[in-house]
């Protein structure tokens, strides 16, 4: 499926330029006879390019329900649209061909592999679609080169800073193009200044290519940067206005 049939095609009752759609979401833990719901009857609805943050109380659930939207989680119940495509209606194979396809991903730790280099790191993603090296080397490289890193392409993680590791890591999530890139806390373990850096360029570079973004942040000077913040209390949704946030 081209993401443009995925965009326009409204499958699963998503609107025109909707990529990703929760529907009545629920999660809850069990461990024995207790069980801990973390919220029950959830929606969201994400438009093209459209940057949406996700804020909150520690421990309210914004990772949980970044993970049930990559299809890193499975919810207890309710649905998951991204790109057209109900995800429990997937293969487990199939749902990661989605996720390399149609979602990026960046965490508060960098999740680089040590033993490669930032180009090959970066490259993975397009190998796992299925382009030959050559390709997926060019890609990455110019991504790379996009985030300040073309002279640091052949060096491990090890090797780099912990801005030049998330700007790596920005890279990666954003090489195939994806309709929407997640973000964890993506600059949460850095400083002031470098945190303002890295979340200037994933603007920047969102805006660059169209694509969506949803960023969990603790940070509200940094939420009132995107478009729409939402606060997730109680197991629910609620838009803040900029007054609010």
């Amino acid at each position: 499926m081209s993401k443009s049939w995925a965009l326009e095609s409204g499958v699963g009752g998503g609107a025109a330029g909707e990529v990703m759609r929760a529907e009545k979401l629920a999660k809850t833990y069990s461990e024995g006879k207790m069980k801990t719901p973390v919220f029950d009857g959830l929606d969201l609805s994400v438009q093209a390019g459209e940057t949406v943050a996700i804020v909150g109380a520690s421990g309210a659930g914004k990772s949980t329900l970044l993970h049930l939207l990559g299809g890193l989680d499975t919810p207890t119940a309710g649905e998951v649209y991204v790109a057209g495509q109900k995800m429990s209606s997937l293969s487990n194979s199939a749902r990661g061909q989605l996720r390399n396809r149609a979602l990026g991903f960046v965490y508060q730790f960098h999740h680089l592999l040590p033993e490669f280099t930032a180009l090959e790191n970066v490259m993975m993603p397009v190998m796992l679609g299925g382009a030959d090296v050559k390709a997926a080397a060019q890609r990455a490289q110019a991504l790379l080169e996009k985030v300040g890193l073309g002279h640091r392409i052949e060096h491990k993680p090890g090797e780099l800073s912990g801005g030049e590791r998330q700007r790596a890591a920005v890279a990666r999530a954003l090489v195939n193009q994806p309709a929407c890139v997640l973000g964890d806390e993506p600059t949460g373990n850095l400083d002031e200044k470098t945190a303002a850096t890295v979340f200037e360029l994933m603007l920047e570079l969102n805006r660059a290519q169209k694509t969506s973004l949803v960023l969990v942040t603790h940070d509200r000077r940094l939420a009132r940067k995107l478009d729409r913040v939402l606060e997730l209390h109680e197991g629910r949704l609620r838009e803040l206005s900029l007054s609010d946030v």
